[in-house]
């Protein structure tokens, strides 16, 4: 239904813009691959990259937007599970 795009009128970066996005700033996680921190053989393989990414992505402070409470508007309403 939506992608993460949706959270960046709030300020929360995406994941592929060149400049801000997420795997554009995960070089001192010395991954393979940007992708490599959310895939899951990766994870099992070696957990830090992801735990020590997850603590610096704070949620706090940013605003839910209208296609955030849209969602839960139908999530309430039994429309999404």
């Amino acid at each position: 239904m939506t992608g993460a795009g949706i959270s960046v009128s709030a300020g929360i970066p995406d994941f592929r813009s060149p400049k801000t996005g997420v795997y554009a700033n995960l070089q001192k996680y010395n991954l393979p691959s940007p992708e490599s921190l959310f895939h899951i053989g990766y994870f099992l393989e070696k957990p830090e990259a992801f735990y020590a990414w997850s603590k610096e992505f704070e949620m706090e402070g940013y605003d839910p937007t209208p296609t955030h409470w849209l969602i839960r508007m139908f999530f309430d309403k039994g429309i999404l599970s």
